[in-house]
């Protein structure tokens, strides 16, 4: 299929040019695994490019429908957990022992893209424009939204009036409690997956498996600080619509003052929310109250549904103010089965709950010993000469141990610290009775990828007998970005050929040094910026006489070489060159 001129970043037409004017996306980017290589061509109309967002369920690339001649988004079922892929094939390789597993997500995947698909003419939700199985594994298709996240417009805006965000979040919400109405809860609403179209509608994305949304699973957990509910960070306590509940009223409460409610575990030990002042009083006494009927931590007092808390929001007759009965602990849930898209979580979970084992209590302070060392007559005597043999010998022993723990801690790590390959891992073949060799049971040892640059380490041919995978990136302060902090499989333990091995890479320090963008332009700022680890944010113009027109004068706020968090927006000034004389 020809698509010559087709940018597979953001499937605008680039013409003759190896790099994207709009979005900087260079042709022939290498494949990142296991994500599908950008051209790929699925059911021989719907071109693959580049992934823009990736969680414990699957990962969702930018597409082109070429029978619509338009951009869609398409969501693959790839639990990195459970599966794999290899270069040059896009057929999923599930890992070893996860096939039910798998096969079971699997069709929660195909169920939640027939529900939406029910839901697709309803305004806030995103359409279906196809589902099918291909490469061992599904896809759903969905309409391309022309907009931005509703996290990107706040942090631009600051915050909304209710004025403006009455209409923009009562048909969401009404589309919410319709999902729920057919059993089907999204677990993940947040800013980021809500996106404000052009037309200035909101849009909801990110449907997916619950368990992608919750501890404890199964799928690599993806959890929204300030959005999540309680009950999502542990087993205990139902999960069902008012956990949407919770997130939709932090959502509103970021829309309204513009700061993001504190993650749900600090706030079940500090339940109070601070609005300030000038932003409550502009705000309708029963929305306030609506807010923190909704965002009750303890599920037993929470808002329970999205219809409740619709009513609450249009109505402006004040809650009763009845005391209630302190909430009883829930009790665990017994399993059952499986309900569709979600079901499961309203009532009880679907899966049995892992058995934990109890550590042994630690073992009682040895009693000291109750001789007395005092008593001369009890000691021997020693004689100056062996005295001295004896202290020599100590204190030869000491400065050998005090050598030996330096080149532990020092000289060793300083000599390994860029050290970026291992000896090829040692293949261990057992035999069988009659001295033949089985290829079942050839074992390999699984090397120390910790400290190690992913770079290094992914496509590497020296690991072609392991599937290592990205499972996720963080910050960490002790690892450059880039360096892997840990892997799934032990070191030096001994697998089969094949054995998935999830490792966990640097995002590297939380904290950025801005760099000194005066001087250059918007575009060149930018980039420089998002190397950096940081953003651009508002783009004020005055004139100069000194910095020519489209060149920033100045930051607004912070100078460079200043430290700050890891994507933040930096506001610079523009210049809007010379001013001409009337």
């Amino acid at each position: 299929m020809e698509f010559k001129g087709l940018c597979l970043g953001c499937m605008s037409n680039k013409g003759a040019s190896m790099e994207c004017p709009k979005c900087g996306y260079v042709e022939g980017t290498p494949q990142v695994l296991p994500y599908l290589e950008p051209g790929t061509v699925l059911k021989e109309r719907f071109i693959i490019g580049k992934h823009l967002s990736a969680n414990g369920e699957g990962v969702t690339y930018i597409g082109y429908d070429v029978s619509a001649n338009k951009k869609v988004t398409v969501r693959e079922y790839l639990p990195k957990t459970l599966c794999s892929r290899v270069k040059d094939d896009n057929n999923i390789i599930i890992a070893s022992g996860n096939k039910l597993v798998f096969q079971d997500y699997l069709q929660d995947f195909m169920e939640i893209g027939r529900a939406l698909t029910k839901l697709s003419s309803l305004p806030s939700i995103v359409p279906v424009v196809d589902m099918f199985e291909a490469n061992k594994t599904a896809y759903i298709v969905y309409e391309y939204v022309d907009g931005k996240p509703l996290d990107e417009i706040i942090k631009r805006a600051r915050r909304f009036t209710w004025e403006e965000t009455r209409p923009l979040f009562l048909p969401l919400i009404s589309t919410v409690n319709s999902a729920h109405s057919i059993g089907l809860v999204h677990f993940g609403i947040c800013p980021e997956n809500i996106i404000m179209t052009r037309s200035g509608t909101l849009k909801l994305q990110g449907f997916g498996s619950p368990d992608a949304h919750l501890a404890e699973t199964e799928l690599t957990a993806e959890f929204y600080d300030g959005f999540s509910a309680i009950e999502q960070y542990s087993l205990e306590g139902k999960k069902g619509k008012w956990t949407d509940v919770y997130a939709m009223c932090a959502v509103l409460f970021y829309a309204l003052t513009g700061k993001r409610p504190p993650d749900a575990v600090s706030r079940s030990y500090e339940p109070r929310l601070n609005m300030p002042a000038d932003v409550a009083q502009n705000i309708p006494t029963h929305v306030v109250t609506a807010l923190a009927g909704g965002l009750q931590v303890n599920i037993e007092t929470r808002t329970h549904s999205m219809e409740e808390l619709k009513n609450q929001l249009t109505n402006p007759v004040p809650r009763r103010t009845e005391a209630k009965p302190a909430p009883a602990a829930p009790a665990p849930a017994a399993p059952v089965s499986a309900p569709s898209y979600g079901e499961r979580y309203v009532d009880e979970p679907a899966y049995p709950q892992p058995v934990r084992s109890t550590m042994p209590a630690a073992s009682a302070q040895m009693n000291r010993s109750a001789r007395d060392y005092d008593d001369d007559d009890d000691e021997p005597e020693i004689s100056p000469y062996k005295y001295g043999i004896i202290s020599g010998l100590i204190g030869f022993v000491v400065i050998g141990v005090i050598a030996l723990i330096c080149l532990n801690l020092i000289v060793i790590p300083m000599m390994n610290k860029d050290k970026t390959e291992d000896d090829d891992p040692t293949t261990y073949v057992s035999s069988q009775a009659d001295g033949t060799e089985s290829e079942a049971t050839v074992l390999y040892r699984v090397p120390n990828l910790v400290n190690k640059k992913w770079s290094n380490v992914d496509g590497n041919e020296k690991y072609s007998n392991f599937y290592i995978r990205l499972s996720e990136e963080v910050y960490d302060e002790t690892y450059e970005e880039g360096r892997i902090i840990s892997q799934s499989v032990e070191a030096g333990s001994t697998v089969t050929k094949n054995t998935a091995i999830s490792v966990v890479v640097s995002k590297g320090s939380k904290m950025r040094t801005v760099p000194n963008i005066i001087g250059k332009n918007v575009e060149e700022a930018s980039k420089e910026l998002e190397k950096a680890g940081l953003l651009l944010g508002d783009q004020a113009e005055e004139y100069s006489d000194d910095v020519e027109s489209g060149k920033i004068i100045r930051l607004n706020g912070i100078e460079p070489g200043k430290k700050i968090q890891a994507g933040s927006m930096i506001n610079v000034v523009v210049s809007l060159g010379k001013e001409e004389e009337d």
